[in-house]
């Protein structure tokens, strides 16, 4: 039985496979039979199952070395599928997630040891894919009474020689009330830089969000990179005023990721945005 679960937990999402293996136990000369491998998957949040069209899983296997990929039927966010395999020592378990342009957005890997007739759990951590930029709402999913003060942060994935950054955070106003917002430690650096950040409350769905370095008396400071590490750029405050479920996005045409010399920072074009959901009980 292999089962895959996707849920949010922190930064990363996470993977959950129990596998048990068929086989020959002992000394027995009989014919190993294969394992017969169920996936069931469910994307979290229907915010990230519009986000992701297509979901791959590569089993490798040693020894043999061999491997088998499977593309999940991704319906509404869910996916069942069965496949029967060998089975092996050793085996790789690599999870990408695509979106409709065939991007790949996330990937995780991890290998374990599965004997003949042992069951084991199984957890992959998908980290968004080193060669795209991206920024994302986090935490992914959160819940709360009604009356109570949440928090969500914005991280920037990927990025090189940052300067400075703008964009509107989306919101439902029948849901949440905007409280405040406090800058993410990013920008400044290390060693930190003066660096300038404000926030523009309308009174429609959004909060405007900036921030950038300053220029001191040694001149324009160098831009900051992210080096393999996300980089909180900002964190945003809400009161839950009323029950429901708000989507909590980045307005895509309001978004500005600057180097020293006021050009884009590389990967702008291809800049992937996600969002997150607040539930207010």
């Amino acid at each position: 039985m292999l089962s895959a679960r996707i849920c949010s937990k922190s930064l990363v999402l996470i993977a959950a496979f129990s596998l048990a293996g068929l086989g020959c136990q002992g000394q027995s000369t009989a014919p190993t039979p294969p394992a017969q491998l169920k996936m069931g998957f469910r994307l979290a949040s229907s915010d990230l199952a519009s986000l992701i069209t297509t979901v791959t899983l590569e089993m490798r296997f040693f020894p043999p070395d061999s491997s088998v990929t499977r593309t999940l039927n991704l319906i509404n966010g869910e996916v069942h599928d069965t496949i029967s395999v060998g089975p092996a020592d050793s085996i790789m378990f690599a999870l990408r997630a695509f979106d409709a342009q065939g991007n790949l957005l996330y990937i995780g890997r991890q290998t374990r040891v599965v004997r003949s007739g042992e069951q084991v759990e199984v957890n992959i951590l998908l980290s968004p894919n080193p060669e795209l930029l991206m920024l994302r709402v986090g935490p992914f999913h959160q819940s709360s009474p009604i009356g109570t003060e949440d928090s969500v942060y914005v991280d920037v994935y990927n990025v090189d020689s940052l300067y400075g950054a703008a964009f509107r955070i989306r919101y439902d106003t029948l849901v949440l009330t905007f409280s405040h917002a406090a800058e993410g430690d990013f920008v400044r650096g290390t060693p930190p830089v003066a660096t300038f950040s404000g926030v523009i409350k309308d009174t429609l769905d959004y909060v405007a969000y900036f921030v950038t370095r300053v220029r001191g008396s040694q001149g324009i400071p160098t831009g900051v990179s992210t080096f393999g590490r996300p980089g909180r750029l900002a964190t945003f405050f809400f009161t839950k005023r009323g029950t429901g479920t708000s989507p909590v996005t980045i307005d895509r045409k309001t978004v500005a990721l600057t180097r020293p010399d006021g050009r884009p920072v590389n990967k702008f074009d291809t800049i992937v945005l996600e969002p997150a959901t607040v539930n207010v009980r």
